[in-house]
């Protein structure tokens, strides 16, 4: 009887072994993950430089995003024929405007050659006028925007708009991916096919998302990859992805 329960309290104790090892090697397993992962986020923050990139040219002035994220989300304009923004400074001092003339062209003389905003396109077909925005809240009587990395301000009254929170804008928008920050594989290799591709987010989890990529916005001349995976989307106030211009 003692012989046997000496063997049963030995395969106990093996039990209780094998299971703080293996235990063991899950949190390692985890840790090393992390690790890959958060590598992986350091490579994609180091390489990924803050850009400027050219949206539109016209004769009077030439638009251009930037990789900062400013405000607490972004402010979408929808123009008719003769509406217009007026974009003040802080002091009430005019800094530019734009118009939509009856023959559906838009007034930007008085706008600065160079323009840095999220997205300001003032042709008719592809027209966009997107900033940077603080709470709609903020001010009772103006949009709070950015335009040339400083505050600037819209007077409220009869303008048609939508405010979007960051994660809701990228969700409506196309996104392209840095060559910094293409998809990787479970091994971490990049999966080269991502690149030159639009993608559309399916989900959102803090500063990761998941993408898949979309025909519906490629050039012509780009042929397209059925490809899927996930990408950091941001670094704080640093975009990590493009967005996407779709004809």
């Amino acid at each position: 009887m003692k012989k046997i329960y000496f063997i049963c309290s030995l395969l106990a104790v093996l039990a209780v072994a094998c299971k703080e090892k293996s235990n063991e090697e899950m949190r390692e397993a985890d840790q090393i993950d992390s690790q890959a992962l958060a590598n992986g986020q350091q490579v994609a923050e180091k390489d990924c430089p803050n850009e400027e990139n050219l949206l539109w040219q016209g004769d009077t002035f030439a638009s251009y995003t930037e990789d900062i994220m400013r405000g607490k989300g972004v402010i979408s304009f929808t123009m008719e024929i003769n509406d217009r923004l007026d974009f003040l400074n802080n002091d009430d001092s005019v800094f530019g405007e734009i118009v939509l003339n009856e023959d559906l062209t838009f007034f930007t003389l008085k706008m600065p050659q160079k323009v840095i905003a999220r997205k300001v396109i003032p042709a008719y077909d592809f027209a966009a006028f997107d900033f940077d925005c603080e709470d709609i809240g903020t001010d009772p009587d103006y949009f709070i925007i950015y335009i040339n990395k400083e505050k600037r301000k819209i007077k409220k009254d009869g303008l048609k708009y939508t405010f979007s929170t960051w994660e809701d804008y990228i969700k409506k928008q196309h996104i392209g991916l840095k060559s910094c920050n293409l998809i990787k594989d479970k091994e971490g290799a990049i999966n080269q096919k991502s690149s030159n591709q639009a993608f559309v987010v399916s989900k959102i989890n803090e500063d990761e998302i998941e993408i898949t990529s979309d025909k519906n916005c490629l050039g012509e001349d780009v042929p397209f990859e059925s490809v899927k995976g996930k990408v950091k989307w941001k670094s704080g106030n640093k975009l990590l992805i493009n967005f996407a211009l779709c004809n």
